[in-house]
C-alpha cells in the first residue's frame, strides 16, 4: 500500500468550489478579507473533512510541541494596570491564535522569582518558547535561556545575536526633548528609571543628543533615578527629590513613563508649580488616563501590540525552523502633543 498524499490547500479550494486565496485568509483567520460566514463555514468543513493540515502544523507534531508561548510579565502593582502590557498581550494572543498557539503569562514579582521561574519552564519545558520585555545591562536571562530555548526580547540586548523587537527609544527621547526646546526651554529634568535598563540608556542618549545639536548643556544634576523604578509615586518621590537638592527648579521635564510624568506634576502642584504656565511635562506611552489628566499630557505613543506582534511572529518562526530577517526590528514612536508644555512664563524665559 502506497504512502498517502499530504492533503494541499489547492485540494480543500477544489473540494469547497473557491480560490486558494479565499482558503489562505479562512484558514489564517485573515480579519482584512471580505469572505461570508457560509462560505467561510464551508471551507473549514472541507479542510476538516479532508484532513488538511498546514506544514508547520505537522512539523510541530513531530517535533512534540506544547503550542504555547510564554509572555514574562511583571506583577509589580502599577504592572497589571499598564496599558502597555495589555496591548502588548492582545497582540501576541491575535498573532500565535493565527498560527494555531496560545498564549500563557508567566508573572514574576521580583528579578529573582522571574530567573526561578524561568528556571522551571526549562525544566519542564512547558512553553515553546518565550518573550521578554525590558532587558538590562547583562540581563542573566539571556545566558540562561540561549541555546536552551527560542526567545525574543521586546528591547535590545548587549548580544546581537538575540532576536529582538524595540522602539526607536533614541529618537523618541530626542523628538520629545527637541520639542521642548522650541517651546524655549533650557533647563530639562530628565526622570529615568535605573540605568542599567538599555530602555532608560537610550532615552537618556537621546535626550542628551537633542540638547548638544541645540547648543545647551548637559547638566547632570537634572537627572534624577525614579526609586520605584515606574508608578505615580515613584514620579513624585523623584520630582521632588529633585527639587530638594537644586536651587532653581527646571522649567520642562521628560519622565520615561506616562505614570511618572503624572507624579512629577502632582509634585509640581505641592511645590505652587503650574503646569504648564511654570512647568512643562512630557511622558511615555500615550496612557488612556494621559489625555485626561489636568492638564492633558504631552507624551510618545509607543505602539505595545505592534511590538509584540512582531516578537510573536518572530519566535514562531524561530520554533518552526522558518527564516527569519531581520534579527531586530525596530518600531516606530509618535510624539502626541498636548497641553502640558504650554509656551514658558516669563518669569521662567
Amino acid at each position: 500500500m502506497g504512502k498517502r498524499r499530504r492533503v494541499t490547500i489547492r485540494d480543500v479550494a477544489k473540494a469547497a468550489g473557491v480560490s486558494v486565496a479565499t482558503v489562505s485568509s479562512v484558514l489564517n483567520n485573515n480579519s482584512h478579507t471580505r469572505i461570508s460566514e457560509k462560505t467561510r463555514e464551508r471551507v473549514l468543513k472541507v479542510a476538516e473533512k479532508l484532513g488538511y493540515r498546514p506544514r508547520w502544523v505537522a512539523k510541530a507534531l513531530r517535533k512534540g510541541l506544547t503550542y504555547l508561548l510564554g509572555l514574562v510579565i511583571p506583577l509589580q502593582p502599577q504592572s497589571p494596570l499598564s496599558p502597555f502590557f495589555y496591548e502588548a498581550v492582545g497582540g501576541a494572543i491575535k498573532k500565535a491564535q493565527e498560527r494555531g498557539w496560545m498564549i500563557s503569562i508567566l508573572g514574576f514579582r521580583d528579578r529573582q522569582e522571574e530567573l526561578a521561574v524561568l528556571r522551571k519552564v526549562l525544566e519542564n519545558r512547558s512553553v515553546d518558547g518565550l518573550i521578554l520585555f525590558d532587558p538590562w545591562v547583562g540581563d542573566p536571562r539571556v545566558s540562561l535561556l540561549k541555546g536552551r530555548m527560542p526567545f525574543v526580547v521586546i528591547g535590545r540586548t548587549d548580544d546581537q545575536e538575540v532576536y529582538s523587537v524595540d522602539n526607536d527609544n533614541v529618537e523618541a527621547a530626542k523628538l520629545a526633548t527637541q520639542h521642548l526646546i522650541r517651546l524655549g526651554h533650557k533647563r530639562i529634568a530628565f526622570v529615568h528609571v535605573p540605568l542599567k535598563f538599555f530602555t532608560a540608556v537610550d532615552r537618556l542618549s537621546g535626550y542628551r543628543a537633542a540638547l548638544e545639536e541645540a547648543g545647551l548643556p548637559f547638566n547632570q544634576e537634572l537627572l534624577v533615578e525614579a526609586d520605584g523604578y515606574y508608578g505615580v509615586e515613584a514620579g513624585y518621590r523623584a520630582f521632588n527629590a529633585l527639587l530638594d537638592r537644586i536651587s532653581k527648579p527646571p522649567t520642562a521635564v521628560l519622565a520615561m513613563d506616562d505614570s511618572l510624568a503624572l507624579g512629577v506634576i502632582q509634585a509640581a502642584n505641592q511645590r505652587g508649580l503650574k503646569v504648564p504656565e511654570d512647568i512643562a511635562v512630557v511622558g511615555f506611552n500615550d496612557t488612556p488616563f494621559s489625555a485626561h489628566c489636568e492638564p492633558p499630557l504631552t507624551t510618545v505613543r509607543v505602539f505595545g501590540e505592534t511590538l509584540a506582534t512582531y516578537a510573536a511572529d518572530m519566535l514562531l518562526r524561530l520554533i518552526c525552523g522558518e527564516p527569519i530577517a531581520p534579527k531586530h526590528i525596530t518600531v516606530p514612536t509618535q510624539l502626541i502633543v498636548r497641553s502640558s508644555c504650554g509656551a514658558m512664563s516669563q518669569k521662567n524665559s
